[in-house]
């Protein structure tokens, strides 16, 4: 799926809801990587409805130092609760496509939601992350790059302006591949502080540790500032 295509579809997807109620949003966020010493940027459109689903098209670049602007990927994604057993408990699906200049893929994910207080909530989640383009294993063989992703979102509103989520993420590949690590597994996880301002504006900023890498010989960390307006 190219950028045109993707913003069409999202345009579409916001224009037939919003006879529906929900809130639509345009985001931007800068992330800096330090062992790299790179930097990328995203623009971000969604559209969340009251009842839980939502629709989400993300256009992200690459600026390496501040000295260039390239294309990185394009993703959209939506998600849906199927069913909640209780008033505390949802379970919901969710799935997306993305593109890079390598190839396409996608994934689908299944989320289990449990308020267990007014000021806690606990998301877990299984994706499956697929590649729809053969790589080169370690084997020297083109095969699928595939991950299983298991995730957890604990959520914690401190106040009613602020909100931290602790996000740790454990990814396995499925074929004969290492993650930058140099194992066939590794952790990716995340500190979110969130701030709303008013009903619109929402700074927000992401402390993350993406495990070693080997290209660099040391701890990737990542840190992304970003700001979201809801209408």
């Amino acid at each position: 799926m190219n950028k045109v295509n993707s913003a069409l579809l999202v345009t579409a997807l916001i224009a037939s809801a919003s006879a529906q109620a929900g809130r639509a949003y345009l985001e931007t966020r800068e992330a800096y990587n330090t062992a790299s010493e790179l930097n990328e940027v995203i623009l971000r459109a969604g559209y969340n409805f009251d009842g839980g689903a939502g629709v989400m098209a993300t256009n992200a670049y690459n600026i390496g130092k501040f000295d260039q602007l390239k294309h990185s990927y394009n993703e959209l994604e939506g998600w849906y609760p199927l069913f909640r057993p209780t008033d505390k408990w949802t379970v919901s699906s969710g799935g997306l496509v993305n593109s890079n200049s390598a190839g396409s893929g996608g994934a689908l994910y299944l989320d289990n939601n449990y308020k267990f207080l007014p000021m806690f909530n606990l998301t877990v989640r299984y994706r499956y992350n697929r590649s729809n383009y053969d790589s080169i294993d370690f084997n020297g063989q083109p095969a699928r790059n595939d991950t299983h992703e298991f995730a957890s979102y604990w959520n914690f509103k401190l106040t009613d302006e602020l909100n931290y989520t602790f996000e740790p993420h454990y990814f396995i590949r499925v074929n004969d591949f290492y993650s930058k690590n140099g194992k066939g597994h590794h952790w990716e996880i995340t500190n979110k502080f969130s701030y709303k301002i008013d009903a619109h504006w929402m700074p927000y900023l992401e402390l993350q540790w993406l495990d070693r890498w080997l290209d660099y010989n040391a701890e990737q960390y990542r840190i992304r500032v970003g700001l979201r307006y809801t209408f």
